[in-house]
């Protein structure tokens, strides 16, 4: 290549990254509302036991009548910070990569993701567990993913592997299924890749329910003695409804929320190559 044509190369992939924050950014700005809403009543149900579909409404009534507190808010800074960056990895690391070495493209595209999502993550945990009256973990069902007096190293991998679970389940895998069923299904790709991206992050928790209940168990009652059968008669018990909470808050993220990043990605990079 030239040293013109890798000038131009360069520019070229520039656009595109703008184009990748951008629609990152706008991404996140969608569905933060409704993650911020959700996560709120969560925190509150465990620090306060309030009935958890009540509060849910209470906070979507408060979001209406006062959308410039609501936007401006500190929660609301967190979690966008935490999509927005989340989206920003996935969309900066596809694009570097595909020009680089295409076939990488997933195995990095995950990668990127688990390492801004989760320390993100752990921050926003905290972060609500303050502002929203100090919630602990002592209800699996619907504890924030991290303490906020520290972790040991046993518990931590756990969540690490629930966490990695469910980015690999909304960045990665569904991209994949959706290209296996393109040229097999009678709807358009668009309409595959929206139905895909709506039900495999929220099957993935499935999976990922369960090491998020074993976590916390481990962290709850770190005794050694404790059989196997011990923990999973305890996940048993709060497994559904731990599974129906999480797949509400992983649908507006990384259902809706990687669908509108993808298309808005696709529009900007349309839009800037073609400048």
């Amino acid at each position: 290549m030239t040293e013109s044509g890798a000038q131009g190369h360069y520019y070229q992939l520039q656009k595109l990254l703008i184009g990748d924050v951008g629609a990152a950014a706008i991404s996140a700005t969608f569905v933060t509302p409704a993650i911020v809403i959700i996560d709120r009543a969560v925190v509150e149900k465990v620090a306060s036991h309030q009935p958890f579909l009540r509060t849910l409404w209470t906070h979507t009534k408060s979001a209406v009548t006062r959308p410039r507190c609501f936007v401006f808010s500190r929660p609301f800074g967190i979690l966008w910070t935490l999509y927005a960056a989340t989206f920003t990895a996935a969309n900066t690391s596809e694009t570097v990569v595909k020009d680089w070495k295409p076939a990488a493209v997933g195995a990095v595209t995950f990668v990127a993701t688990v390492l801004v999502n989760v320390p993100l993550g752990i921050w926003k945990d905290l972060r609500f567990a303050q502002i929203y009256g100090g919630a602990g973990v002592n209800e699996p069902p619907i504890a924030p993913a991290v303490p906020t007096a520290g972790i040991p190293r046993a518990p931590a991998a756990v969540f690490l592997l629930r966490d990695s679970l469910t980015l690999y389940g909304s960045f990665v895998l569904p991209q994949a299924i959706s290209n296996l069923l393109s040229n097999s299904t009678v709807a358009s790709a668009h309409t595959t890749a929206l139905m895909v991206q709506l039900i495999v992050p929220a099957s993935t928790q499935l999976v990922a329910t369960p090491v998020h209940l074993l976590g916390l168990d481990i962290y709850n009652r770190p005794q050694k003695g404790l059989g196997l059968a011990n923990r999973l008669e305890n996940i048993k018990r709060y497994f559904g409804s731990a599974t129906a909470l999480r797949c509400i808050r992983v649908l507006p993220a990384f259902g809706f929320g990687i669908m509108a990043n993808r298309d808005l990605r696709g529009y900007f990079h349309t839009s800037l190559v073609s400048e």
